[in-house]
């Protein structure tokens, strides 16, 4: 893992400030969203054999980490798509770590965030 990696964050809180203002309940509503949204899209990706399922999961996940700013998760969630829409299933899940390491540095992002007053508790 490189340093950058470790040093950026998972996702950009200014630009969901600046699209959505900077109501801490609104913000931590948004998060919890985004979290609901990733992981249920991890869980379909993970748990289905369908690759046109695989894809819309990815799309969409791909589609909301963009909304915030999840970078990261958006390349691998469009990877996940890519391999999908390949036909590489041993690809898609190839990923799953990574995209289950992703969408677990977004839930901690927000819980730090969450810890210094910025939102309320983003639960699992």
């Amino acid at each position: 893992m490189s340093a950058e990696r470790v040093m950026s964050p998972a996702y950009d809180r200014d630009r969901l400030i600046e699209l959505f203002g900077g109501d801490p309940a609104a913000l931590a509503e948004i998060e919890r969203e985004f979290l609901d949204t990733a992981r249920g899209a991890h869980r379909e990706i993970r748990e289905a054999e369908d690759l046109d399922t695989i894809a819309r999961a990815a799309h969409r996940l791909k589609g909301t980490a963009g909304m915030i700013g999840a970078v990261t998760l958006g390349r691998i969630a469009d990877a996940v798509e890519r391999a999908a829409k390949g036909g590489d299933l041993k690809g898609v899940r190839g990923l799953d770590v990574a995209l289950a390491q992703e969408v677990a540095r977004v839930a901690a992002q927000a819980g730090a965030d969450q810890a210094r007053g910025r939102s309320i508790t983003v639960a699992e």
